[in-house]
């Protein structure tokens, strides 16, 4: 679209100039928009430094989200191992992991619990983050250095969601599939922390295994939805990235992905006893059937 001049007659058609009418409107929201993003911008290190210091829950969730592949002590070289690693970790820790209190650290800093030196669009921010966990989406349009216009993976009903990403954008294509935390900002979504990136071949393999988990789920939870389910035990989202193959597309290996988790789930589901009558099992994080929310390797905020 062709760039309109301050002289110009505005495009809305009234007659007047641009500059007499929607250019200024356009400068206060981009105004506003850069505002909030660099908030954000501050936000995210104060998260992850306030990650740092739950040294107790580390182990754990370090555990859960690697599926015991790695130890704590290797923390500084998943970078190098996993593509970032630690900071998607640290970003999943933050977001997605329920500590002793049964909340998650975001929404212990939104309740006020620490960072008291926030500004207040920061605390704005934060409070409108508690909802995001580690979720897929698909890219469906992508503007090169701009950002990626995603749905998510589970819901092709979804609505489109506008992802404001320079660095991602230059390398996601079309059908590629983002594993991130897409955090909220004046109508427009951001990367928070960094994000696993998969090609195209893996998008129905991904849903399939995600698909067999949320069957699991169900059989102790009826009724239990995808947001359920990423509540509970989003961590297994990186159990798939880490089986992918690095260098070259395998569809052996994706089937084989299914297959593996297909048979761990009915195995697991047969030992605790999973429907037969009067059976339970605890799940990773408390399960309460909800209705599906509007959604709210490796990109990063830049």
């Amino acid at each position: 679209m062709p760039k309109v001049g301050r002289n110009d007659p505005c495009p809305c058609g009234s007659g007047k100039k641009y500059k007499h009418c929607h250019l200024p409107i356009e400068e206060a929201a981009e105004t506003e928009r850069r505002r909030l993003r660099r908030a954000i911008d501050m936000l995210m290190p104060k998260i992850l430094t306030a990650a740092q210091t739950r040294t107790d829950a580390m182990p754990a969730a370090f555990e859960r989200f690697w599926n015991s592949k790695y130890q704590l002590d290797q923390m500084d070289d998943l970078d190098e191992l996993e593509g970032r690693g630690a900071e998607r970790f640290m970003t999943w820790f933050a977001f997605d992991y329920v500590l002793e209190d049964g909340r998650t650290l975001v929404e212990q800093l939104a309740d006020g619990d620490e960072l008291p030196d926030l500004s207040d669009e920061e605390a704005q921010l934060l409070k409108s983050w508690t909802g995001v966990r580690l979720r897929p989406y698909v890219a469906l349009r992508v503007l090169k250095g701009q950002g990626i216009w995603s749905r998510d993976l589970y819901d092709d009903t979804a609505p489109e969601i506008d992802v404001e990403d320079h660095a991602g954008s230059r390398h996601v294509l079309v059908d590629e599939v983002m594993v991130a935390h897409l955090v909220p900002s004046s109508g427009r979504y951001y990367i928070a922390g960094a994000a696993a990136h998969l090609t195209e071949d893996t998008r129905s393999k991904l849903r399939e295994f995600s698909a067999l988990h949320l069957e699991a789920l169900q059989r102790d939870h009826p009724g239990a939805t995808w947001d359920d389910l990423l509540r509970a035990k989003s961590e297994v989202l990186n159990h798939f990235v880490m089986q992918l193959p690095v260098e070259q597309p395998n569809p052996s290996l994706l089937d084989d992905i299914l297959a593996q988790t297909r048979a761990a789930l009915m195995l697991a589901g047969a030992s605790l006893g999973i429907g037969r009558k009067g059976a339970s099992v605890e799940p990773e994080a408390e399960v309460v059937p909800s209705q599906p929310a509007t959604p709210v390797e490796e990109e990063a905020v830049d």
